[in-house]
């Protein structure tokens, strides 16, 4: 009884850089090719002997389209055209088609969920017993339920397997590639994150752990300008601005690059927090000036600093809101992340055909439809052994059993079909004033072929 799991169907994201590692289709894939008897052949194939032939008419209406794209002959030319011979053929058009499934598992890693604490989410655990009967219960009243031995064989000693093959998996159309990425049952588990070593919190590498960073609207200075006060540079108690990065008196660095853009800030921290007045500021603005004057800079006022940093020159870094520290992101901020494999099914159809001969190319008989004769659909196909032409019969052979022996070590075959295409082919020999040549007409579209030959000999556009 196949047995659907909940995690079964959903498809996984940011999964195409994934390295998947095939798994082989394990068992008795030997005996199933074992058992088959391609010896048996219930096969009919019903074709009449007689077919629709292709006209005169079609015929004249088919060159003419092909010869004024190939610029070859005018109408005038094709009606003066004679047909001295028109040869009605056939060509049969053989096609095997597996359509294949392969596996292969892959490990993720994802942030664990902070809805799985959640004690109003509800949890859906399908037993995987004979019954298939399904228990849905919530997290707050799971507690109440485990001690029961019975509800806790159920939920909990349900028995998923570990080989991909044992979940089924079932394509959206039949002889159509495409690829489904799942969740496998029973394969996740939490663990602790190894980016932020379950502290759910990372250095800030925008600001170097420092939570504060230069302010970008005034440069560093403290001033709505962008430019550092003169009285700055010629107060005594100051001397940040000499240029010859030595020690600044608040232990900073000074730089003869400030108030320029990404130029480096030297900030203070006053022995005290708490006020606005002793948070950090960067060496050579307002705020420090009154830090060791005392008294703010001759000539600023309060509408002379800047609107965002207020004469300090630095603000809280954007990226951890001054904190220094920002959340996880391999983690969610939770500590803990979810490890579990992914398993990558892709569903692929392996086609085989064959043209009998005939004067035309294949790749032009490939863009021509033509009457289907016989069709089947199977697990395992059994070759055609009926057919009036002995090469379908020695290429469906040949065809059926180098799928078997190539596909099935290595993917399962889910199924098979077969069929043979007949075409209409009418080969035309014509001759137009002194020259001669030939040209073919075929398939349900009446497509025409001119060989070079016959369009070098006799082209003109008269």
């Amino acid at each position: 009884m196949d047995v659907e799991h909940p995690q079964i169907g959903k498809t996984l994201s940011n999964s195409t850089s994934t390295a998947f590692s095939p798994v082989p289709f394990p068992g008795n894939t030997r005996q199933q090719q074992e058992n088959l008897d391609l010896s048996e052949c219930p096969i009919r194939l019903e074709e009449g002997e007689n077919f629709n032939q292709i006209n005169e008419d079609e015929i004249r209406k088919s060159l003419l389209v092909e010869a004024k794209r190939r610029k070859c002959w005018n109408s005038k030319a094709i009606e003066k055209m004679v047909f001295e011979e028109i040869v009605h053929n056939c060509c049969y058009h053989y096609v095997l088609e597996s359509f294949t499934e392969t596996r292969s598992t892959a490990d993720a890693v994802q942030p664990s969920s902070s809805t799985m604490s959640n004690s109003s989410a509800l949890v859906r655990i399908r037993s995987f017993e004979e019954s298939g009967s399904t228990v849905d219960i919530s997290t707050n009243s799971l507690n109440s339920k485990i001690n029961n031995p019975t509800i806790t064989k159920t939920l909990f000693s349900a028995d998923f397997g570990h080989n991909p093959w044992d979940f089924d998996v079932k394509p959206d159309d039949d002889f159509v590639n495409q690829i489904k990425i799942l969740e496998m049952p029973n394969s996740q588990r939490l663990s602790t994150c190894h980016t932020c070593k379950g502290e759910a919190l990372i250095h800030c590498f925008h600001c170097r752990g420092l939570g504060t960073d230069k302010c970008t609207y005034c440069r560093g200075t403290g001033m709505k300008a962008g430019v550092a006060h003169p009285a700055l540079y010629t107060h005594p108690m100051i001397g940040t601005f000499s240029g010859d990065n030595r020690k600044s008196v608040g232990g900073g660095i000074s730089s003869s690059n400030r108030g320029f853009p990404f130029s480096g800030t030297a900030m203070i921290k006053p022995a005290l927090l708490g006020s606005q007045r002793d948070k950090p500021y960067a060496a050579g603005t307002p705020v420090h000036f009154m830090a060791k004057a005392g008294l703010p800079p001759p000539g600023i006022g309060q509408h002379d600093l800047c609107i965002f940093c207020h004469g300090r020159g630095i603000r809280d870094c954007q990226h951890c809101k001054g904190q220094g520290k920002k959340c996880c992101l391999a983690c969610g901020g939770n500590g803990q992340v979810r490890i579990f494999t992914k398993l990558k099914v892709a569903f692929a159809v392996e086609c085989s055909d064959y043209y009998t001969p005939c004067e035309m190319p294949d790749h032009l008989l490939r863009q021509a439809n033509g009457q289907l004769i016989f069709t089947e659909t199977r697990p395992y196909v059994h070759p055609v052994r009926k057919h009036k032409i002995k090469e379908i019969n020695e290429v469906s052979k040949h065809f059926c059993a180098a799928h078997l022996k190539r596909l099935l070590d290595s993917c399962r075959v889910l199924k098979q079909r077969h069929c043979i295409e007949r075409i209409m082919v009418a080969k035309v020999r014509f001759k137009l004033g002194s020259k001669c040549g030939r040209f073919f007409v075929f398939g349900d579209q009446r497509l025409c072929y001119i060989p070079k030959e016959s369009i070098s000999s006799n082209c003109s556009l008269m």
